[in-house]
């Protein structure tokens, strides 16, 4: 049987979740799939949530609190609408601690799996120790009751020494966690996309302000990143990806 996913992305601050999530959202969208689109937590300074402006593509961002409120109404909508495919969530780095009391006092992972979905944690790591101990404290406390993707962002370079060859690299592994690269994008192009606001789809279209050198490289470099996806043997499954990997093939309608 199809298990529906909950897909969170979740990690230590500045390791690339929001731009994950981004470039997830644009891979789902080109799929036929009926999607709930949450975010936890505001960002500081009064600033919107990254999330918020795929609302233009029609994606209806929520906010979900860590409370039994917020969960109760959760869980019951995923009890009334069997049609919901999937459900996606972006989390804050300073939110797992909350987090992990949420999920002792609700069971919020087993009551999941109690209605069909399987969590997935999608885990961007950068070259620095901090982010990795914070993959060692999700899986200790998770453990099996999901399953794990690590994206090694190499906007941050290709070396990953904190985690390549180590306990936490081999515990994922036990766990059946699976690795897929996040390609580099040039630091001047990518601050060029997030200066305009938009959702990455319409960013590089004549839309934006973006100059089309630049948008070429946007395009392609998120192409790269739903190919690496794609040709995955397990990724496509862990995303909630339903169809069969020879339906992956998306029509994109960027230009």
């Amino acid at each position: 049987m199809f298990i529906k996913r909950f897909v969170i992305t979740i990690g230590d601050s500045r390791v690339g979740k929001s731009t994950v999530s981004r470039l997830l959202l644009e891979l789902y969208r080109t799929h036929d799939l009926n999607i709930r689109t949450f975010y936890h937590g505001q960002r500081p300074d009064g600033l919107s949530n990254k999330l918020s402006s795929y609302k233009r593509l029609g994606f209806n961002v929520r906010h979900l609190g860590l409370n039994r409120g917020d969960s109760d109404i959760l869980l019951n909508e995923l009890e009334m609408f069997s049609e919901i495919d999937l459900v996606f969530t972006d989390m804050p780095g300073q939110n797992i601690l909350d987090f992990f009391r949420f999920d002792k006092e609700i069971s919020f992972l087993e009551n999941l799996n109690c209605l069909g979905y399987r969590a997935t944690f999608i885990h961007p790591i950068s070259n620095r120790r901090d982010c990795v101990n914070y993959l060692q404290s999700l899986y200790q406390f998770v453990d099996n009751k999901a399953d794990y993707l690590v994206i090694k962002n190499f906007y941050f370079g290709d070396s990953f020494k904190y985690y390549d060859g180590t306990k936490t690299q081999e515990h994922v592994n036990k766990l059946n966690g699976i690795e897929m690269i996040l390609p580099k994008i040039e630091d001047y192009v990518y601050q060029d996309l997030e200066d305009t606001n938009l959702p990455y789809s319409i960013a590089i279209t004549t839309e934006s302000d973006m100059q089309l050198l630049y948008r070429s490289v946007v395009f392609n470099w998120i192409e790269n990143f739903h190919q690496i996806i794609i040709n995955h043997d397990i990724a496509p499954v862990y995303l909630g990806l339903k169809m069969n990997r020879t339906e992956l093939t998306h029509q994109q309608s960027y230009f």
